[in-house]
């Protein structure tokens, strides 16, 4: 695997290090070497061009050293990418969102696992996120938001590093981190027909080696039934690779009427066509194949699903279905054994939607669950970034507050007016009390004896505000009853 490394220094030494005399010769005794003088250089005045009359009394300078003409240092060199570089420089600036979901189902505990933002990546997310749900490794730190290519690199490479000992797989392990990069546009790989766990590999290989050094295994549903006719014709080709190989030289015998066909069923080649028997036989089997094709596109049949439930024991798989690899989960649940790991970037707000159902081939029937396998209902559409007992909760504390608010507002309403009721109150005795005082205590203002006094004896006041004595009862006085 090609490592990138920062540049280091040069290691100083005497081909690149220049010493003083002193240093460069410990021994001091010994006389330092004469230096030569050069000779002092002899300035000649060439004759005055008439023709260019820049040149006239240039001094030119014998024996001189060459003049050079300053000039900007020019850039090294950089060496064109490699193919591989430009893969490693594009895999360096991928990065993918994260999600926190509860793990195991029914746990407290969490792990941080990797979303899909775009198509391709998805081998080397199926691969992380099996190998984080192991624990086999995890995303530090906990509160991690993102993820890139680079940093899952380091990951996995320190993974295999660990439990591998030997000189032997020390070197596969090199060939298969080699193709860590590729991972990223997917994997060429081919499903047999026979096998749920048997996968071909295209060109050099190296991803396959991958998943088996980390033990993590392929599996996929994209088995024919025994029973089925096609299933003698797919046990011949083995794999989709030898399969479209085979439809596409029967179509070539067959003059393009094989492809063009819309009943693949009803032709007969070798009524209409002068085939060898050979050829009669392997246009029929081509017309087989692609019948079974057509009918199973999403890359899952019913035979293969049931294969995946009654023979995985429970775990974690990486699963191949619909050109997609995703996190199979095999549990014990006789109803609902086969889940898949939701990651698409969508649901990364959702915390109701972490796990769906396999229930058939094209997905009809599936169902969204939560982290704890209990079916999810999301409020607000396809994507609404809380669960629907969260939006119940959202809505319930909302008529609460609305309700203490309508509490609080009238509060408010009665002491204000409680408030004016009894600055009304406070007005009204305070003009009770002036008046009183004009009477009994006020400060007698008219009178220039008490300035800014008030009186403190009744025989002090004015004689207007004093008591006048009751005269005795007479004769003559008169009772206003």
């Amino acid at each position: 695997m090609t490592q990138l490394s920062e540049p280091q220094p040069a290691t100083p030494t005497a081909a690149n290090v220049d010493l003083p005399a002193s240093q460069s010769h410990p021994d001091r005794s010994r006389s330092p070497t004469p230096i030569q003088v050069p000779p002092e250089p002899t300035i000649v005045y060439p004759e005055p061009s008439h023709d260019d009359p820049s040149t006239a009394q240039v001094p030119v300078e014998e024996n001189a050293p060459p003049r050079h003409e300053p000039r900007a240092s020019p850039r090294p060199a950089q060496a064109p990418l490699r193919p591989t570089d430009a893969a490693t420089a594009a895999s360096i600036a991928a990065t993918w969102p994260t999600k926190r979901i509860n793990w195991p189902p029914g746990s407290e505990s969490t792990s941080l696992i990797i979303m899909q933002a775009k198509n391709g990546p998805c081998s080397l997310i199926a691969l992380c996120n099996v190998l984080i749900l192991r624990d086999d490794m995890a995303i530090l730190p906990s509160d991690r938001k993102s993820v890139s290519y680079e940093y899952l690199a380091q990951l996995i490479a320190d993974y295999l590093v660990s439990r591998t000992s030997d000189d032997a797989a020390i070197e596969g392990l090199s060939a298969a981190l080699s193709k860590l990069p590729e991972l990223q546009e997917g994997m060429n790989i081919n499903s047999v027909w026979t096998s749920s766990s048997s996968f071909k590999q295209l060109g050099e290989g190296g991803e396959l080696k991958l998943f088996h050094l980390c033990g993590v295994e392929l599996v996929h549903g994209w088995l024919a039934d025994p029973s089925s006719p096609e299933y003698e014709a797919l046990i011949k080709v083995e794999d989709y690779d030898g399969a479209l190989n085979k439809v596409v030289a029967a179509d070539s015998l067959t003059h393009g009427k094989l492809v063009e066909s819309d009943q693949p069923s009803q032709p007969q080649p070798q009524a209409t066509l002068d085939l060898t028997e050979e050829q009669q036989v392997l246009v029929k089997d081509a017309l087989l194949i692609r019948e079974f094709l057509e009918s199973n596109s999403s890359q899952l049949t019913y035979f293969g699903l049931f294969h995946l439930s009654t023979t995985l024991t429970p775990g974690l798989y990486a699963f191949f279905r619909n050109s997609h690899l995703s996190v199979l989960y095999k549990t014990d649940d006789p109803d609902h054994p086969l889940f898949t790991l939701v990651t698409d970037s969508v649901f990364t707000r959702e915390p109701a939607v972490c796990w769906e159902t396999i229930e058939d081939v094209d997905g009809s029937a599936s169902i969204f669950l939560d982290a704890h396998l209990v079916r999810s209902s999301t409020a607000g559409g396809d994507y609404s970034g809380r669960s629907a007992e969260a939006a119940v909760r959202d809505a319930e504390r909302a008529m609460e507050d609305l309700s203490l608010g309508s509490d609080a507002a009238l509060a408010r309403q009665l002491q204000a007016e409680e408030d004016a009721a009894a600055h009304a109150r406070r007005a009204e005795r305070g003009a009770r009390r002036g008046e009183q005082a004009g009477w009994d205590g006020a400060e007698h203002n008219g009178d220039q004896r008490y300035p800014g006094r008030i009186p403190q004896r009744r025989s002090d006041m004015p004689p207007e505000f004093q008591q006048k004595k009751k005269k005795e009862k007479g004769g003559n006085d008169c009772v206003i009853m």
